[in-house]
């Protein structure tokens, strides 16, 4: 069973749900990414969908990527790991790209369609990283909530092009604390 549905309303807006039925938040997997990426690009090529909105059937949206991915894809790998783990990330930046994008023209940024996060609580990691690359984030007042990118207390940066997006939301001062020191915020 896939960790994401899709539906789509009377208006035209499709809703993809991220709900790791097994976990009590969402992590990423690899299939996970898969089956994103698949529900994306069709969202993208059908034009009954008017817009996008990713958001998470639990109280938070993700607790980040599931640190087995990379110990597999080291695994799969062994002959030159590292190369491995890069392939992994550059067709994760490829699915975030084509969520940034979303089907607008490259050079004029013009056509498309909207994508927006809907976020109900907690998002760290690629649970952030999803959300900046969305055209808006829509976040819940909800106290328990911590948004940011811990995963360099572990000794991993952040991956999926959660750098580049951060620093051009909010300026390379604003957003050094959340990237060098894995500093959390609310909503």
């Amino acid at each position: 069973m896939s960790d994401f549905t899709q539906t789509l309303d009377t208006d035209g807006l499709a809703t993809i749900t991220w709900d790791c039925q097994a976990r009590p938040m969402n992590v990423m997997s690899k299939q996970g990414f898969a089956d994103l990426n698949a529900l994306i690009d069709g969202c993208l090529t059908d034009p009954m969908v008017k817009g996008v909105i990713i958001t998470s059937a639990k109280s938070d949206f993700a607790a980040g990527m599931d640190l087995a991915v990379i110990a597999e894809t080291k695994d799969m790998h062994p002959e030159n790991p590292a190369q491995g783990c890069f392939e992994m990330v550059m067709e994760i930046h490829q699915i975030l790209r084509k969520i940034e994008l979303a089907g607008m023209d490259f050079k004029t940024k013009k056509g498309g369609k909207p994508i927006v996060a809907v976020l109900p609580g907690t998002a760290l990691g690629i649970g952030l990283e999803i959300p900046l690359a969305c055209h808006h984030i829509i976040c819940a007042d909800n106290p328990k909530a911590k948004i940011g990118l811990p995963e360099i207390k572990v000794g991993i940066f952040p991956g999926a092009g959660g750098t580049t997006r951060l620093v051009r939301k909010m300026g390379a001062m604003a957003a050094s604390p959340y990237l060098l020191q894995g500093k959390l915020c609310s909503p």
